[in-house]
């Protein structure tokens, strides 16, 4: 699994709309976009979208748990 493919998973797991997944980790929608299009494989603020999907930076970037 990508990383685009658990963020999408999760934020839809917690309820979520995009906008408002986007929003809680303090970055634009279009951001998000890209990371779940793809085309952002390193987001700058992984921490804080682990935050807004209650879950681990670890877990985003690799699959792994901590």
């Amino acid at each position: 699994m990508t990383l685009a493919e658990r963020v999408k998973k999760r934020w839809r797991q917690l309820g979520l709309v995009q906008v408002k997944a986007a929003d809680l980790a303090s970055i634009r929608q279009q951001s998000w976009g890209s990371i779940e299009e793809g085309k952002t494989s390193k987001p700058r603020n992984i921490v804080g979208i682990a935050r807004a999907l209650q879950c681990s930076p670890v877990w985003l970037m690799n699959g792994a748990p901590c």
